[in-house]
């Protein structure tokens, strides 16, 4: 019994003893040597990605900076030198629109067939002239013309038992140095014992220096000039070329 004290009290001093010795060692800071470094160890199972955080408040916008001031225009540059001079164009042709004649009649007179018409009233002229007693214009220059007329006509048949309505016409044409004709018109309806109507006409033609040219009656009956408000007939001419 004595035996076994003994041993238990050995023991638990040797315990004691190396107890201390830890303690006083580790208040001491006593550190034994570094072992060798273990082996690796196995990587372990990779973690979940985080949540993304809440995004931040947008920052207010700067101010934009104002304009610099409009800099001082500068000074003009000089006026380049003058072109030279073109070369002066071709003179005008002082022969054309210088040439024309306006004519009219008023009265209510009676134009026998085949006899010419008389206007009995000049407007104007300029080289053109016009002579109401034989009913010719003379034309001096040789070259192109427009003429425009009307006559308001009406048919003086008065032969009731020839009474068939008919057209009354009118014939441009060169009177000297030989009878050409020029153009011919005549009434857009037929008329009939003392009927009215109008006669419309034109023509462009090439005309011979001093030539001289007339209207002449070519219904085949008598007719009379109807004065229309105020004119009976008017007769326009112009030189184009």
């Amino acid at each position: 019994m004595d035996d076994n004290i003994n041993i238990e009290t050995t023991i638990d001093e040797e315990q004691d003893t190396c107890l201390c010795k830890v303690i006083k060692c580790l208040s001491n800071n006593c550190t034994g040597p570094t072992g060798p470094t273990g082996p690796t160890g196995p990587q372990g199972p990779c973690g979940c990605t985080g949540c993304t955080g809440p995004q931040g408040a947008t920052g207010p916008q700067g101010k934009t900076g104002e304009n610099g001031a409009t800099g001082i225009a500068g000074p003009t540059g000089p006026q380049g030198a003058t072109g030279a001079t073109g070369p002066t164009g071709p003179a005008g042709d002082s022969s054309v629109l210088d040439s024309f004649a306006m004519v009219h009649d008023e009265t209510n007179s009676t134009v026998p067939n085949n006899n010419p018409l008389l206007f009995q009233t000049t407007n104007l002229s300029k080289k053109i002239t016009y002579n109401s007693a034989t009913g010719d214009f003379y034309i001096p220059e040789k070259g192109t013309y427009i003429i425009h007329w009307w006559a308001n006509v009406k048919n003086k048949n008065t032969k009731y038992s020839d009474c068939e309505p008919r057209p009354l016409s009118i014939e441009f044409h060169q009177f000297w140095p030989n009878d050409v004709l020029i153009a011919h018109s005549s009434t857009h309806n037929k008329l009939t014992c003392c009927d009215t109507g109008t006669i419309n006409g034109n023509a462009i033609f090439d005309a011979l220096p001093g030539a001289s040219y007339r209207f002449i009656n070519a219904s085949g009956i008598d007719f009379d000039l109807v004065p229309n408000d105020l004119y009976s007939a008017c007769v326009s001419i112009t030189k184009i070329n």
